[in-house]
Formats: structure tokens, C-alpha cells, sequence
């Protein structure tokens, strides 16, 4: 949410807002909860919004009882299956499912792994994630070992360990927030000599920085966007730009490159309606969107084909790239996690 008000402030200060009229965002916290989530869809219900802008909505709730309104929910972080599944909903990320594809095709293409473990969450969307992966990999002839852990567990040893008993090649690791940390301290000190996949998530700086160099070299991670471009991507230079002005702290590598996205997104599709701006329209807008621009990120094409029974996925294209000494460099051009997904 703050990257959202910072590009609101951009928006509105420097373009102009839409048609001369400033956008304004209400931001409602679910708490991680599903009493939480259908507050806030009620909530946004009631105030007769035209759009809704995803964060990271856990259950996805608010998804459901916005659809039953017909109010699009737009973008951000899709983690529960309503974010996925739903007719209003719109991703431009391909989420767990995303980065857990593109580490199958990689292992088994690129890196030509035998045996792949996948420790994982165990929470609905990301087994499922998991699960993806695993027949990926199986498709290609990789043994793929499934070991879930608590969602909730701050220690992975455990789910490592097993992970490391059958040797693998490769070794997938779906965990966020305070599982990065944990999933590079116990691939350390269990000693794991294995190719090393984490979500993109654990490359925010405030993570690596903690668990430091020699942990986090080599390792590999999904990003939705080029990386080291030179000459750089003018949306990251813009994106870094609006951050750095408007920010107030925050720090641009995270979770907040895919709200911006969203917005910035949702900005171009608001400028395109003639007439009133209602969710009738913001959702026909993007139904027609075939190969269009997504800020920083891969064309869209939101026709509810772009990834095998995940419908709400726009583009959920993934490119990955390694950690040296603090620095990510890129590892592979956009991987069509979509159409791997449908061919295995």
C-alpha cells in the first residue's frame, strides 16, 4: 500500500490524475484474517467503489463478495484460489504457482536435475503451487519429493532435512517472509550443495542483508521483470524515481514493485473508457486486453487462457536470476510458465 500512495501522489501531482480528476485509494487491512478479508469487500461494496486493488488477501474472501457486485479486483500478489479463479479477478503476477513452475522447468531443463525436493507451506494455494511443480517435473522424468512444513513455522530445519536426505539436484523452497530466512540459515548449516530456488519475495534486501552474503549467494529467484538492463528499463527508473520522491522510506525492492504495477496498470485502462467510469466498464476494458503493456512486467492478455484452470492470470510469466555478493544478475529470458503448465 505505501508503493500505491506514492504512485498516487505521482499520478495525481505530476499527470494530472485521470481526466483532470485526482484518484484517491482507501486502504483496508484484512489482518490476515477471513473475517478480515470480507470485511473490507463489504466495506468497498457499501462505498460503491468501480475497482478494487489487490495486496496480498490470504483467503480471499473480499474476492467473492466484490464478484457477487460486480466490482473487478485488480492485480496485486494472487495467493488464495478466488484471486485465481474468480471472473473479476485481473493478475498481472503469476504468484506461488508462477515461481514454483518456472523452478521445475529450469531444474529439469536448464540444469538437468535428476531429483528435485520442493519444501513448501502447507497452506492451500501454495501446495497446490507445489503440487504444479511436482507434476512438471515428473513429466520430464525428475523425481520430485514433496516435504510441506507448518505455514506458520519460523524454523525449517526439520522440512530441510528431509529435503536433503534423497540428495537432491535441486532443491525449491516456497516460503516468504520469515521462512526466506529460515530456508537460507538451515540450507547453510545443513551443509545442502544443491541448486537453491526461493521466491522473489526473500530477495528483498531487508532479508538477504540479515541472513547475509555467504548465505544467500548462488541462490536463485523468480523476478516478474528484466533485471541489470543496460540501459535500464524506463519503468524501473520511473518506478525508482516515484519511490525515492514519494515514498517516505521505502525500500523499492519487494512486494511493492507488483502494487505499483497494478496501479500503473489500472491507471492506463482508466484513461480508455469514454464516458463513466464504473466497474462494467473497467471490466470490459481489460477482458479486451490481448498482448497489451504491462508496467515493467510482461504483456497481458487477460482472455482467462493463459494458465491451465487459473483463469484470473493475465501474465504469469516469470524470468529468474541469481544472488552474487548481494547483486542479482539474470538467469533466463521470460519463461511461458503458462504453456509448461499446459503441455506437461
Amino acid at each position: 500500500s505505501q508503493a500505491v500512495a506514492a504512485g498516487l501522489k505521482f499520478i495525481n501531482d505530476e499527470l494530472g490524475g485521470v481526466d483532470g480528476r485526482p484518484i484517491d485509494v482507501d486502504v483496508c487491512n484484512t489482518e490476515f484474517s477471513a473475517e478480515g478479508s470480507t470485511s473490507c469487500g463489504q466495506k468497498y461494496v457499501e462505498a460503491k467503489v468501480p475497482a478494487v486493488l489487490g495486496g496480498i488477501d490470504v483467503f480471499g474472501n473480499a474476492i467473492e463478495t466484490l464478484a457477487d457486485n460486480g466490482i473487478p479486483y485488480i492485480g496485486g500478489i494472487p495467493i488464495s484460489f478466488a484471486s485465481v479463479k474468480s471472473p473479476n479477478s485481473f493478475q498481472w503476477s503469476g504468484g506461488t504457482w508462477g515461481a514454483a513452475v518456472a523452478f521445475a522447468w529450469y531444474a529439469s531443463e536448464e540444469l538437468h536435475a535428476k531429483k528435485v525436493s520442493i519444501v513448501y507451506g502447507e497452506f492451500g494455494s501454495i501446495t497446490h503451487s507445489a503440487e504444479e511443480a511436482q507434476r512438471v517435473l515428473e513429466s520430464r522424468d525428475v523425481e520430485a519429493q514433496l516435504v510441506p512444513y507448518p505455514i506458520m513455522a519460523t524454523d525449517i530445519s526439520s522440512a530441510l532435512n528431509a529435503a536433503a536426505a534423497t540428495d537432491p539436484d535441486a532443491l525449491m523452497i516456497l516460503a516468504a517472509d520469515t521462512g526466506c530466512k529460515a530456508g537460507f540459515d538451515g540450507v547453510s548449516s545443513l551443509g545442502i550443495d544443491a541448486a537453491t530456488f526461493y521466491v522473489g519475495a526473500c530477495a528483498a534486501p531487508a532479508i538477504t542483508n540479515q541472513a547475509g552474503t555467504a548465505k544467500t549467494n548462488g541462490a536463485i529467484f523468480n523476478v516478474e521483470g528484466p533485471v541489470g538492463q543496460k540501459p535500464a528499463d524506463p519503468d524501473f527508473v520511473l518506478y525508482d524515481a516515484v519511490i525515492d520522491k514519494y515514498g517516505d522510506g521505502l525500500e523499492p525492492v519487494g512486494a511493492g514493485t507488483v502494487s505499483f504495477r497494478s496501479l500503473m496498470n489500472l491507471y492506463v485502462i482508466l484513461n480508455e473508457p469514454d464516458g463513466d467510469i464504473t466497474p462494467a466498464t473497467i471490466t470490459a476494458a481489460l477482458k479486451a486486453q490481448v498482448d497489451a503493456p504491462s508496467f515493467s512486467g510482461h504483456p497481458y492478455t487477460c482472455d482467462g487462457k493463459q494458465y491451465p484452470g487459473l483463469p484470473a492470470m493475465c501474465s504469469p510469466q516469470q524470468i529468474l536470476a541469481q544472488m552474487e555478493d548481494g547483486t542479482l544478475s539474470q538467469l533466463s529470458d521470460w519463461i511461458d510458465v503458462g504453456q509448461i503448465a499446459t503441455d506437461s
